[in-house]
């Protein structure tokens, strides 16, 4: 009983890891078009897999367990190229409104790797958080990963994927 409570956890990482395999390996489609691309592709090797929902406990900027301010958003996976430290370059991912990729439609934002830059990778799983009230069941937003310390007005997003809001 014990081991099927972990099997969700050990799927999620198996999952992560397999796609973690593939960006390295430089698995992608043969599609010109980033529409048909499964793993979102866009410039210079960055990739944004299927956000997930998540009810962790996020206070603004990072996942905090035990603190009251508790907020609910997007577990996002993400893939940058070999050896880049997303810390180090101000890389941050945005939730908009679908297709809006500017700051008066943006929902909420958070660095790529905010707490730990020693440990931080060039792929993994950044937490964003969206608000309890910032998404509306079914409606499709946009996720967007900036690197650089890049802004909305000033650039381009290297990776972007939408979601669907599931209930």
């Amino acid at each position: 009983m014990r081991f099927s409570k972990r099997r969700p956890a050990l799927l999620f990482h198996a999952t992560a890891v397999a796609f973690a395999a593939a960006v390295v390996l430089g698995v992608q489609s043969s599609s010109a078009s980033a529409d048909d691309d499964p793993f979102s592709l866009s410039s210079g090797g960055f990739a944004l897999d299927e956000p997930t929902w998540t009810t962790a406990h996020i206070n603004e900027k990072g996942f905090h367990p035990f603190l009251t301010g508790k907020d609910t958003g997007l577990v996002v996976p993400y893939m940058a190229p070999s050896g880049w430290n997303p810390n180090r370059r101000g890389d941050w991912i945005g939730i908009y409104e679908k297709d809006q990729l500017d700051t008066a439609h943006r929902i909420d934002w958070d660095y790529v790797c905010p707490n730990e830059p020693a440990r931080c990778m060039s792929f993994g799983a950044a937490i964003i958080p969206a608000g309890n009230n910032g998404m509306v069941s079914g409606k499709v937003y946009t996720v967007a990963y900036w690197a650089n310390g890049a802004k909305e007005s000033n650039g381009r997003p290297m990776a972007r994927v939408d979601y669907v809001v599931p209930w």
